[in-house]
């Protein structure tokens, strides 16, 4: 396995960087932090550089690049700020499932608007008291001649707002199914249907510029050809989306915890104490040195996940791993950044203490560890039978 990146990969890593330089200016983010606003001049500024379905195919506007150029760009992005780079890697959240298993027409209509700023995507699973758990979908979807009649609730739905352009909606079409988990389907439905409405989950620890929202579809009526892959593949569509939102979540992660990593050398080089910089003690530079160390083991397991899922098929232990890592990784890099600002690192204009709940946000964004959990141990129990 190569250890190290090509040189199209640094390139991209580089243009990231200077684009965060450019336009990540302190005062512009914290003006969408007291409005609690999307960066919607940034995220359309990223949308015309690439950033944004850099791994779609050419001809729906993507670069047709990999896995692991994508998770760069959310690294490097939630490097240079937590919040907004948050925001900008999962504007695209969704739209993979249309990527790996949509129509033809459904790519030509969706992903060059997603890759081009003109919406956001948004993927509808978890439903009010019961997470993500395809076992418990309770929102429906019965044909009717030419149509399917939707009638339901989502709640969490990252994107799930003014800016967003098509939701994938998972939906039960089968209710006479001997598993409660088979009968489940992927249906695209537009946002300016009739009896499409949707409501803001309310504030939140992190993630607030991003709208996440409760989809409330009653008696929504869209065509039959707005299925999204095969009826009845609903479970199978959702494991390979997740897959997906995992080693992006990861890398989110990772870019966080470099973000709060490469604050706290800034400051400990900086503030003095007895007549010493920080950093010229021995425990600050063991601290520093185990953070560095967790980072890179992160790091390493995120991107052997995308390298093992290039190909459209991914890897479900390997991201499994990787998002836990590094959602646990940074939580306890950004507690130790916290530690070694002392008192400032409360202190909202030092970013820290928000780098930690964005940490923390991350973390939970597409669910509580039991579902990356649950899906290693059963990946780990099958190739042990095998």
């Amino acid at each position: 396995m190569i250890f190290d990146l090509d040189k199209s990969q640094k390139q991209i890593q580089k243009a990231v960087v200077d684009f965060v330089k450019g336009e990540f200016k302190k005062e512009v983010v914290h003006d969408l932090l007291a409005r609690r606003s999307f960066p919607e001049a940034i995220w359309r500024k990223a949308c015309d550089l690439g950033f944004i379905g850099i791994h779609f195919p050419e001809e729906y506007e993507g670069q047709g690049l990999g896995a692991l150029e994508n998770i760069l760009i959310a690294e490097a992005l939630c490097k240079g700020d937590a919040s907004v780079g948050m925001a900008l890697s999962f504007a695209p959240a969704g739209a993979e499932i249309i990527l790996n298993h949509g129509s033809d027409a459904q790519k030509s209509a969706w992903l060059p608007k997603v890759a081009e700023g003109g919406a956001l995507a948004c993927a509808a699973v978890a439903e009010p008291g019961f997470a993500a758990s395809k076992e418990q979908c309770r929102t429906t979807a019965v044909k009717d001649g030419e149509v399917w009649v939707i009638d339901g609730v989502k709640t969490f739905a990252v994107n799930a707002g003014p800016l967003s352009g098509v939701y994938l909606v998972l939906c039960r079409t089968d209710a006479n199914t001997d598993k409660p988990g088979r009968g489940l389907s992927v249906i695209l439905v537009e946002p300016d249907r009739e009896g499409v409405s949707v409501s803001d989950v309310g504030h939140k620890l992190g993630g607030c510029l991003m709208d996440v929202g409760e989809l409330r579809l009653e008696g929504v009526r869209v065509p039959l050809e707005n299925l999204v892959g095969k009826e009845g593949q609903g479970a199978r569509l959702l494991a390979a989306h997740r897959c997906e939102s995992q080693m992006v979540g990861a890398a989110v992660s990772i870019g966080i915890a470099q973000g709060a990593y490469e604050r706290s050398i800034e400051h400990t080089r900086q503030r003095v104490q007895f007549g010493k910089s920080l950093v010229e003690f021995q425990v600050t530079r063991h601290k520093l040195a185990e953070m560095a160390m967790r980072i890179e083991s992160a790091r390493l397991m995120t991107y052997r996940a995308a390298c093992l899922s290039e190909g459209g098929s991914p890897d479900e232990r390997a991201c499994a791993m990787a998002r836990l890592q590094a959602g646990r990784m940074a939580v306890a890099v950004c507690d130790e950044a916290i530690q070694l600002f002392g008192g400032y690192g409360y202190i909202q204009e030092y970013d820290v203490e928000r780098y930690f709940r964005e940490a923390k946000t991350a973390e939970m964004l597409f669910g509580s560890r039991k579902a990356p959990l649950e899906t290693l141990s059963n990946a780990l129990l099958k190739r042990r039978a095998a």
